[in-house]
């Protein structure tokens, strides 16, 4: 069974995902409920992700991702200010200004930033949420290693033989006394004759 890439997940970007999840949930409980601290949580937990999120790109060295992803920011700022601009512009109600700008000269402006902020926060959940290639080293190969082994006596040369065990050492013979009957060492003694 073949591991899944994204089991390796580092904290950080555990916590992007979480952080994510939560922002999605705030969001969906902002738009039903319309409550202001449900707002202001979803905030919070987006600033959140988008902290994890960078912190865990920059972590990964993919420092293009970060660069994408400033540009798009940056997009999503200029959009949102040029459509604020282009709305106030058109409701202006002081008589001695002369525009001719309306409400929908607007919606392309209001269109860029949301496209600009979606692609802002895919492109950081993607890059965060993805892990890094492991990069595999050529191992050098493994010479092998020449054990020494036991010389085996070939079956023509004859085997060797076992060192002789010692007799155990005699002891000397007593030294055998020499008298003055004049017989020669080592002959017998006369028999006694019964007379």
């Amino acid at each position: 069974m073949v591991p899944s890439r994204f089991l390796p997940l580092r904290r950080s970007a555990r916590a992007s995902l979480c952080c994510a999840a939560a922002t999605a949930i705030l969001a969906a409980l902002t738009a039903w409920q319309l409550e202001e601290w449900l707002g202001a949580l979803t905030l919070a937990a987006l600033a959140g992700f988008i902290l994890c999120a960078l912190y865990t790109i920059l972590g990964m060295n993919r420092y293009w991702v970060a660069a994408v992803a400033s540009a798009t920011t940056a997009a999503t700022i200029g959009c949102s200010l040029a459509f604020l601009r282009m709305l106030g512009l058109a409701w202006d109600d002081a008589p001695d200004s002369v525009t001719t700008v309306s409400s929908r000269d607007a919606d392309p402006y209001f269109v860029g930033a949301v496209v600009a902020a979606l692609a802002t926060l895919g492109i950081l959940f993607v890059a965060s949420a993805w892990p890094r290639r492991r990069r595999t080293v050529a191992k050098p190969a493994r010479k092998p290693v020449a054990r020494p082994t036991a010389q085996r006596p070939s079956p023509k040369a004859p085997a060797p033989k076992p060192p002789a065990a010692r007799a155990p050492a005699s002891k000397p013979a007593p030294p055998r006394p020499t008298g003055a009957s004049g017989r020669a060492s080592g002959s017998r003694p006369a028999a006694r004759r019964n007379g």
